[in-house]
């Protein structure tokens, strides 16, 4: 049946970022859909709860503290995941996010090192661990989280812009050198409303809705039924695609100066 094609019964998940948001909304369609479920972040208290959930419905379920962008502690959550689980057939490098906001001109290196630490340098590090493994199991997809500010003058977000640009070009890359036996793609959300996301959304909101046809924001579960195409055997001959997910969003100018003063309200540095 087509919809068994969707199934992801007896495979094993690792979702970066998977605390809150996308990546939380990921790890619960995965465990929905069957999957078994590592969830790794720093904020140990919110990956445990979507641990507890995708227990709930019967799965086997990690919660790892770690920070993605060290190397070692990948490395201590790939031999875990190994180790109790037996296997890893789906990454899904979702951790990452804007850490600074401001004009390019005020952008210190420290902050764009720090962005490019976490949107770039933590999906290289997860992939190449992960693929070791699904190489010598010879199946495998990796699935990156990009944004739709990796293709559009990003305004106030550079560091962060180049950093997903990047993400996308490794992608491609990343896809050609681990053919045939891993796929890898990733899919570019366009405007999110989650708990994160929301208080900096809402001070442009009426300039995102009216660049987006489907005139509404994103939910975390959008993204995740794209993600569980692109892990499924339903996308088997899918690999080093681009995927927009997004409302149909065209440009949207945003003046940096409101996402400063924004990030400022909301306690930020």
């Amino acid at each position: 049946m087509a919809l068994d094609e969707f199934s992801l019964t007896g495979k094993v998940a690792i979702i970066t970022g998977a605390g809150r948001g996308i990546g939380r909304g990921i790890a619960l369609k995965f465990a929905e859909a069957g999957a078994d479920i590592v969830c790794v972040a720093r904020t140990a208290s919110e990956i445990e709860s979507a641990a507890e959930r995708a227990r709930a419905l019967g799965r086997r379920a990690l919660a790892i503290p770690a920070d993605v962008a060290d190397g070692e502690q990948v490395q201590a959550f790939v031999d875990r995941t190994m180790k109790e689980l037996g296997r890893i057939d789906v990454l899904v490098n979702n951790a990452g996010g804007a850490t600074s906001f401001g004009a390019l001109m005020r952008t210190s290196e420290k902050a764009f090192l720090a962005t490019l630490r976490l949107n770039l340098l933590a999906p290289f590090l997860c992939s190449k661990a992960v693929a070791k493994v699904m190489l010598e199991q010879k199946s495998g997809s990796i699935i990156n989280i990009s944004s739709g500010d990796s293709l559009i003058p990003c305004t106030g977000l550079a560091p962060y812009g180049a950093a997903k640009a990047g993400l996308n070009s490794l992608t491609k890359t990343m896809a050609w050198e681990l053919a045939p036996y891993v796929r890898v793609n990733v899919i570019l959300p366009g405007a999110i409303w989650t708990e994160g996301s929301g208080p900096f959304l809402g001070t442009v909101k009426d300039e995102i809705l009216a660049g987006t046809p489907m005139k509404r924001f994103g939910k975390p579960e959008d993204i995740a039924m794209a993600a569980l195409f692109l892990a499924s055997s339903a996308s088997e001959w899918v690999t080093g695609k681009l995927f927009q997910i997004d409302g149909g969003i065209e440009f949207v100018h945003v003046d940096p100066s409101d996402l400063m003063k924004q990030h400022r309200t909301q306690g930020g540095k």
